[in-house]
C-alpha cells in the first residue's frame, strides 16, 4: 500500500479544516438538511391529532308543529296545544383501533423524510470531498511546479553563464525560459482551480465569506476497502426510502382495512312541548355499516391496489441493491487499478527518471552532455511526478465515488 502523504505550511490567518470537520458544518448548516427536519416535524405533529373525536352536532327547531299557530297552545280551536321546540344533539364514536391506524400511517411518513435526508446529505458529502481531495492534490502539484522552477531556474543561471564563453545555445537558453515561464502558467491555472473547489466548500459549509480557511493538508491514502457485505448495502438512505415507502403502504392499507369496521354513535332529542302537553326527549344509538357492498367497494379496491405496490416497492429495492453492489465492485477494481499504477510510478518510474536527470545534469556541468539533454530528463521527470498525483486524484474520485454508493463518511 502506498501512503501519499500531504504536507505544506498554513498561513497563521487561515482556519485549518480537516474533512471530518468539513462533513460536519454541511450536516449541522447545510439548508438542505434543515428543511426535512421541519417537514418530519410537520408530519409527527399531524400524527398526534389522528386520534380524536369528531365534533358534535347540534340542532334546534320546531318539530311536529302544525302549520296553524293557533292550534300551538292549549286554549287553541280545539283546546289541546299541539307541537314542540326540539333542541337535538348527535355524537359520532369513531372506531379507536381506525384511528390509531391512521396515526401510524401518518407517523410513518416522517421516517420516509428522515431516510430522503440521508439520501441528500450523502449527495451533499460526496461533492464536499470531491472539492476537498481536488485541493489537495493541486496543492500537491503545485509544490512540484515549485520544486521543479528552482531546478529550472539553477539550468538556465548556469546555461547564461556558459553562453558567455560560448559553451551553451542561445536556443537552448530560450527553450528553457520558455519552459519556466510555462510553469508559471500551470501554476496560476492550478490557483484558480483552487479557488474553485474553495468556492465549493465555502458553499457546501455555508462558511462565512469574511472567514479564510484552508484544508488540512496533512492527510495518508487509508488502505483499500473490500467488497462490501450486505448490511453496508441494505443501509443505504434510497433503499432505506424504499422500506419506508414498504412500511407506510403497509400502514395505509390497514388503515384501510380499518375503515371496514362499524363506528357507532350517539343523538339525544329534548322536545319542550306547546300548549302544557308533557315534554318528550328521544335517545337513539347508531352505526354505520360499511360491509354493505355498494359502501365498500373503493376501500376494497385501495387494499387491493396496495398489494401491487408492495410489490413494485419489494422490486424496487432488490434493484437497487444490485445496482449499489455492481457499482461497488467496479470502483473497487478501478481503485486497485490506479493504486497499481501509483505503487509503479512510486517505486519505479520517478526515481529512475529521478537518477536519469541527476546524471543528465551532472554531465551537463561536466561539459559532456548539452542542455537540450538537461531539460528532456528535466521535463519527463517533471511530467511523471504530475501523471502520478493525477492518478493518484483519480483514485481519491473513484474511492469517493465508492464511498457515495455505500453511503460511508
Amino acid at each position: 500500500m502506498v501512503a501519499v502523504v500531504f504536507l505544506f505550511q498554513k498561513s497563521p490567518a487561515q482556519q485549518l479544516l480537516p474533512l471530518d470537520t468539513v462533513l460536519n458544518r454541511i450536516e449541522r448548516g447545510h439548508p438542505a438538511l434543515k428543511a426535512p427536519d421541519v417537514r418530519i416535524r410537520e408530519l409527527d405533529t399531524y400524527a398526534k391529532g389522528a386520534v380524536t373525536l369528531p365534533p358534535p352536532r347540534v340542532s334546534s327547531g320546531l318539530w311536529m308543529t302544525p302549520y296553524n299557530p293557533k292550534r300551538w297552545s292549549q286554549s287553541g280551536a280545539h283546546g289541546d296545544g299541539m307541537g314542540s321546540f326540539m333542541v337535538s344533539g348527535e355524537q359520532m364514536l369513531p372506531n379507536r383501533k381506525m384511528q390509531e391506524a391512521e396515526g401510524r400511517y401518518m407517523a410513518s411518513m416522517s421516517a420516509m423524510q428522515g431516510a430522503e435526508k440521508g439520501v441528500m446529505r450523502n449527495m451533499l458529502f460526496a461533492e464536499a470531498k470531491t472539492a476537498y481531495f481536488n485541493w489537495l492534490v493541486l496543492k500537491r502539484k503545485i509544490a512540484v511546479l515549485d520544486e521543479s522552477k528552482n531546478l529550472l531556474r539553477l539550468m538556465i543561471e548556469s546555461a547564461k553563464q556558459r553562453y558567455q564563453f560560448n559553451r551553451e545555445k542561445l536556443g537552448s537558453i530560450y527553450k528553457a525560459e520558455a519552459e519556466l515561464a510555462d510553469l508559471d502558467r500551470m501554476q496560476a491555472m492550478y490557483a484558480g482551480e483552487i479557488r474553485q473547489q474553495k468556492t465549493m466548500l465555502e458553499a457546501l459549509m455555508q462558511f462565512p465569506q469574511e472567514m479564510d480557511f484552508d484544508v488540512d493538508t496533512v492527510w495518508q491514502m487509508p488502505p483499500l476497502p473490500s467488497l462490501p457485505d450486505t448490511s453496508l448495502i441494505a443501509a443505504r438512505s434510497d433503499i432505506r426510502v424504499v422500506e419506508a415507502n414498504l412500511r407506510t403502504a403497509r400502514l395505509e392499507q390497514e388503515f384501510n382495512r380499518s375503515k371496514l369496521k362499524p363506528e357507532f354513535g350517539v343523538r339525544y332529542d329534548h322536545m319542550f312541548a306547546f300548549g302544557g302537553q308533557p315534554w318528550q326527549f328521544s335517545l337513539m344509538g347508531m352505526m354505520t355499516v360499511p360491509i354493505a357492498p355498494w359502501a365498500n367497494k373503493d376501500i376494497k379496491t385501495r387494499i387491493e391496489g396496495i398489494d401491487f405496490r408492495l410489490a413494485a416497492f419489494e422490486w424496487e429495492k432488490a434493484a437497487i441493491a444490485n445496482a449499489v453492489r455492481g457499482a461497488a465492485a467496479d470502483h473497487l477494481v478501478m481503485m486497485q487499478t490506479l493504486q497499481d499504477q501509483i505503487e509503479r510510478y512510486e517505486n519505479d518510474i520517478v526515481p529512475n527518471q529521478r537518477k536519469r536527470f541527476q546524471s543528465t545534469l551532472l554531465a551537463y556541468e561536466q561539459n559532456t552532455d548539452e542542455l537540450f539533454m538537461a531539460l528532456d530528463a528535466w521535463l519527463e521527470l517533471k511530467m511523471s511526478r504530475l501523471a502520478q498525483l493525477d492518478l493518484l486524484q483519480q483514485l481519491l474520485q473513484a474511492k469517493t465515488a465508492y464511498e457515495k454508493e455505500l453511503e460511508i463518511r
